[in-house]
């Protein structure tokens, strides 16, 4: 036993023996006092010489003259123990009651009724000394239990407001008794709406006569139930709760129940979400996958699953050198690795052969990173199948092939036969030789440009680090050489590298040509202009012509529509558009105040190796 909280004080065992501490200045006294207790077995005796402050005790034995000179200290003692008691015994000769009658009366009421608990006359009757102090000490005990029993529930208290679940409690009834601050927030009721109502306050409706019955029956049977429930708030909205009814059994009998609701309205709405994208993903044709930073699976479809001839179970912790050629899954791997160390998604084309299938397929393949709590953790990829589309691509270049090739072979039999009529006739005849040898001249342009535009598209390669300075000057002294009445200046840096596609020197030349071809002054005037701004390159070309058409403007600013064009230029401004955005870059067109037009391409600038 002891007299606080404090482990300086006192055990937490309650059970322990009485400490009794002897506060007597009759040395006499003190030594019958301490010997009756060290006689008794349920008793321990605290040594006397302890200071008052610091003494562990669970009953002090004092006598007047101690009492006086110690009732501060033991009045403070027994203030810090409280709401247990710390009892005083006190002992007063028979025949001298001084004690209690000094300056009359006051040291009565402020030391004796403040600090002692009892008052044995001396000389001492063991008998009466022997009931006091157990009365005393048992009294002791009582209110240490109390105390804890106090604080315990003081605790369960704080740990039921605190614990960010729904709790309410009802008698066997049903009627409720308590909720907590948690009930409030979650139903919208306060705790004087909801006391002394039952549990339909917040019923919403949604559950079976059959669901209460089975609860209702499962609770008073002494068990406890766990279930989902759907309940209607305040404001009558509905939320969806975990819901857990345990009774609190006496005797056998349920005497009443507690139930705790944890609020997974968000988390259904989740899961009803998953559910809808897995259904999606299933029935995607196409195979989806989530794999590990070291290339396992952690989530298939069953599309993969067909393609590679296994089952999700065999497919989960494996991985693509399980079911196909090793050289094509060597290249997924080679891809996974780049979004990993750039944290960025990449695009590419894989023809893998399935081994347990015997299947030849061709995807292009979409992957991104994949992160959880913030950390990169894997990668996700989507693989369309265009295994058929891929067949129709190489079945529609081999015909254009041949059609260019017997459609270019017939123009320039044209041609040839128009050069001969040019250098045989004259007048008019000879100028409808010379039509007929430009009309052919610009067949044979288109059906190039077709040709570049038509590879393009068939196999689009990523952009890579392009010298666009060395480029542009280049392109400017050969059209320069083709043109000798144009004029081309260019002002660029001696290096410019920036991220295009491999088809960039075609569509510059193309803009060149357009700005020389198209211009109706007598000296056409051309200056390219290259200059960084940030992490772009910039080229901008001027001319002093007629301005652009708007339906060129059109096609080079959003790509148009590519049904709708209908001549060579149109083809080759379509090519340039392709070749920007391909490289992800930008176009602008602007007509210039002192005439002629502005074209203003942004190309990124590459990244240093």
């Amino acid at each position: 036993m002891n007299d606080t909280l404090s482990v300086n004080d006192f055990s937490d065992d309650v059970t322990d023996q009485a400490a009794l501490f002897p506060l007597l200045s009759d040395k006499g006294d003190r030594r019958l006092i301490v010997e009756w207790i060290e006689s008794h077995d349920s008793y321990t005796l605290v040594d006397p010489d302890q200071p008052v402050e610091t003494a562990t005790f669970d009953c002090c034995i004092v006598d007047g003259e101690m009492l006086q000179t110690h009732a501060e200290t033991l009045r403070a003692r027994k203030r810090k123990a409280e709401p247990a008691l710390l009892p005083c015994l006190l002992l007063i000769p028979g025949a001298d009651l001084s004690v209690i009658e000094t300056d009359r009366g006051e040291i009565a009421d402020s030391v004796v009724f403040e600090t002692a608990d009892e008052v044995v006359s001396m000389p001492i009757k063991k008998a009466e000394l022997e009931w006091r102090v157990e009365a005393l000490t048992r009294l002791r005990t009582q209110s240490l239990r109390l105390k804890k029993r106090t604080e315990t529930l003081e605790l369960f208290k704080q740990a039921v407001e605190s614990s960010g679940h729904a709790i309410w409690m009802s008698d066997a009834t049903g009627t409720i008794k308590y909720v907590n601050s948690e009930f409030e927030s979650i139903t919208g009721y306060s705790r004087t709406e909801a006391v002394g109502e039952s549990p339909e306050l917040i019923s919403s409706g949604a559950m079976t006569d059959d669901y209460y019955s089975d609860l209702w029956e499962t609770i008073t049977a002494g068990d406890t139930w766990h279930e989902e429930i759907t309940n209607q708030r305040r404001d009558g909205s509905q939320y969806v709760a975990d819901q857990t009814i345990a009774p609190i059994v006496e005797d056998g009998e349920p005497k009443a129940f507690v139930a705790v609701q944890r609020d997974i309205t968000e988390r259904k709405e989740i899961e009803q979400r998953l559910s809808l994208y897995r259904d999606i993903v299933e029935r995607l044709e196409d195979p989806i996958m989530l794999q590990s930073c070291e290339g396992e699976f952690r989530l298939v479809n069953d599309a993969l699953c067909s393609f590679a001839g296994l089952s999700r179970d065999e497919l989960l912790g494996d991985g693509e050198y399980e079911f196909m050629d090793a050289a094509t899954a060597t290249e997924i791997a080679r891809q996974k690795q780049r979004v990993i160390e750039t944290e960025q998604p990449v695009e590419y084309s894989v023809e893998p052969t399935f081994t347990h299938t015997d299947k030849e397929a061709v995807f292009y393949t979409s992957r991104y990173p994949y992160y959880e709590d913030g950390e990169l953790t894997g990668t996700v990829a989507i693989c369309r199948d265009v295994t058929n589309l891929d067949k129709r691509t190489r079945q529609l270049k081999v015909f254009d092939n041949i059609l260019r090739h017997n459609i270019r072979n017939d123009v320039n039999v044209i041609r040839g036969r128009g050069k001969q009529l040019q250098d045989e006739l004259d007048g008019d005849l000879k100028a409808a030789a010379d039509v007929i040898v430009e009309r052919a001249n610009g067949l044979l342009t288109t059906s190039e440009k077709s040709r570049k535009i038509t590879d393009g598209l068939s196999d689009p390669r990523d952009p890579a680090p392009v010298d666009l300075g060395q480029v542009v000057r280049n392109l400017a002294e050969e059209t320069g050489q083709n043109w000798s009445n144009a004029s081309i200046d260019v002002s660029a840096p001696a290096q410019l590298v920036v991220s295009a596609s491999d088809s960039i020197d075609t569509a510059i030349e193309e803009l060149l040509i357009n700005a020389v071809v198209h211009n109706d002054s007598d000296e056409p005037r051309v200056s390219v202009d290259l200059t960084v701004d940030s992490s772009w390159g910039i080229l901008r070309v001027r001319d002093n012509g007629p301005g652009i058409p708007e339906f060129d403007r059109n096609v080079l600013e959003s790509g148009g529509a590519i049904e709708t064009l209908s001549h060579g230029s149109g083809l080759g401004l379509w090519l340039v558009y392709w070749t920007i955005t391909h490289s992800g870059g930008k176009i602008r067109v602007d007509d210039r105040e002192q005439g002629g037009t502005e074209i203003t391409i942004r190309l990124p600038l590459a990244a240093e190796k």
